[in-house]
């Protein structure tokens, strides 16, 4: 087996290429969920074959005697049994990393050049290769790497304590700690993706935290681990730190790289004296902390004032006799939660729906192709369309409360149909704005669907929370300070256009990343189409809600 400075040499040696992800499975807890029962299956029939071993009589070495078998079995009994397993994302990592490096390698194991191939050895190798075709969705190395970027998002936005991540630590619930490997390829991604402060961080704690780790080669790992730190620092154009760094090690034995990376940044000093800049932190853009990340973490950045002027109270609806519940979290504009406004039944409608459709999520560009990117929304979406009495039923309760037209007709809708969101681990949204740049005096787009072809702009937008999250997730609106926290049952209201049918740009939001747990919306957006009597227009720019 490969020691772990040996390790550390390939790992540094790996970091120089690392290909375009666009992950999948990790980003739906629902996928994860599933591999993770799936997973049971593969533990079931290796438990087996190894059985078969101890009671047989073969020369073969029962795989029970490797400490990889026993990790699995370990990890495995917890994960296929605990439904909550995928809903944290240092189990997220665990398990795709099971998959793509530990369960590949059984096979070689038990058919290795040294052993015996009986019937059984054989039947294993068919029973595993059968299994892996089941497995549709068994996920790829750039789907771990995907993982780890999204970690490294919660890390940044949560201001997560490194030391105690490592040791599998996140709001005090407790898992398995990380790998030796998996640090390595979170200090990888995050070189790759230059956010220079947060390889560096978790360099420092791989050596805080080396002699837990390993018990020999710490001297030689640590050098390795600095040689990975200089060349980070070389790369954030602080070269003189670099060289400085691996000065100490210069007359170590067997450190030819070393010398050669100093010698080169001793080079470059000299020809570009100035090519340093003065000193900051962070390095990179990316982990400043920003208004939108202050508001996910649950910063108040409200004045007493304003907060003071915020309100809850009964609306009146079209129904005298019927109210609802509404809380005011932003006064102008106004944007207001609705509370206890769908049901446990219809919940479970929208969410076995919207899984026979599942896809991964893209963004609306009208007049061009659909945009799947992951550094802008990460999640899976499904559309339910108006076909039952249930989805009317709750299209006519919105209409109700807002005193919106919300009709779905086969051509000019006054709204489109529900848009049904799972974010997972990391799972996340930019900040945006909702409104398509499509007004109802505008001619049609036609990349718009037939039934919304003509109805105008997006007007509004009525988002259903369907579940708690444990930690993260909020909608945030960082240009008005405003943080809606996801509570089951409840939904979020406010208005797109303003009352002379300009854009409200201050309504810019976003979905923080979801840190433990899960997240599914249900987004309805009312377009302008059968508005003209609801909301008439205005020359001022006063957007309340009636």
């Amino acid at each position: 087996m490969m020691n772990l400075s040996s390790a550390l040499v390939y790992f540094f040696l790996g970091c120089i290429l690392t290909p375009v992800l666009h992950g999948e499975v990790f980003s739906s807890i629902y996928k994860l969920k599933l591999l993770a029962k799936k997973e049971e299956n593969l533990l079931r029939i290796l438990k087996q074959y190894n059985d078969s071993l101890v009671r047989g009589t073969t020369n073969n070495t029962p795989v029970s005697d490797m400490r990889l078998f026993a990790h699995l079995e370990s990890s495995v009994n917890i994960s296929c049994r605990d439904e909550s397993y995928p809903e944290n994302p240092l189990n997220v990592l665990h398990l795709l990393n099971r998959y793509i490096n530990m369960w590949p390698s059984i096979p070689d194991i038990v058919l290795c050049d040294s052993c015996a191939i009986s019937e059984r050895e054989r039947d294993f190798n068919q029973s595993y290769h059968n299994l892996k075709k089941e497995i549709t969705d068994w996920p790829k190395q750039h789907e771990l790497q995907a993982a780890v970027r999204s970690f490294l998002r919660l890390r940044t936005t949560y201001y997560l304590d490194i030391s105690k991540v490592i040791q599998g630590n996140i709001n005090e619930e407790k898992t398995e700690p990380l790998s030796l490997s998996l640090i390595q390829l979170i200090i990888k991604e995050a070189e790759y993706i230059k956010m220079w402060d947060e390889a560096l961080l978790w360099s420092d704690a791989l050596l805080d935290l080396l002699p837990e780790l390993t018990s020999t080669n710490i001297s030689t790992t640590a050098m390795f681990i600095d040689q990975i730190k200089a060349r980070i620092l070389h790369k954030a154009s602080f070269t003189a730190d670099a060289a400085d760094l691996l000065k100490i090690h210069l007359k170590k034995v067997g450190v030819l790289s070393i010398q050669e990376d100093y010698t080169k940044y001793k080079k470059e000093l000299k020809e570009y004296p100035k090519k340093d800049v003065p000193k900051m932190w962070p390095f990179n853009e990316q982990e400043l902390d920003s208004i939108q990340k202050q508001l996910c973490r649950g910063v108040i950045r409200k004045s007493n004032k304003e907060l003071s002027s915020l309100s809850c109270y009964m609306v009146e609806t079209y129904i005298p006799y019927f109210k609802s519940k509404a809380e005011e979290v932003n006064k102008d504009p106004k944007i207001l939660i609705f509370h206890e406004v769908i049901t446990e039944n219809e919940i479970a409608y929208f969410k076995e729906e919207s899984y026979k459709v599942f896809i991964r999520s893209g963004l609306q560009n009208y007049g061009r192709k659909e945009d799947v990117n992951e550094e802008i929304r990460l999640s899976y979406t499904g559309w339910v369309f108006e076909k039952d009495a249930i989805s009317r039923r709750i299209s006519k309760r919105i209409g109700m409360i807002t005193k919106l037209d919300t009709t779905e007709r086969n051509v000019l809708s006054s709204s489109e149909s529900y848009q049904v969101a799972n974010y997972g681990i990391g799972g996340y949204f930019k900040p945006h704005l909702d409104n398509l740049h499509n007004p109802i005096w505008r001619q049609p787009v036609q990349s718009d669907a037939k039934f919304v072809k003509g109805s105008g702009d997006r007007i509004a937008t009525w988002m259903f929370y369907l579940n708690d999250v444990r930690a993260g997730g909020a909608t945030v609106f960082p240009r008005i300070n405003t943080r809606i926290p996801v509570t089951k049952g409840s939904a979020a209201f406010w208005y797109n256009i303003l009352p002379n049918g300009e854009v409200d740009e201050r309504v810019l939001h976003g979905g923080c990343p979801v840190l433990l747990g899960s997240k599914w919306i249900c987004t309805k957006w009312i377009r302008e189409e059968g508005q003209m009597f609801r909301r008439p227009c205005k020359l001022h720019f006063n957007a309340t809600v009636h």
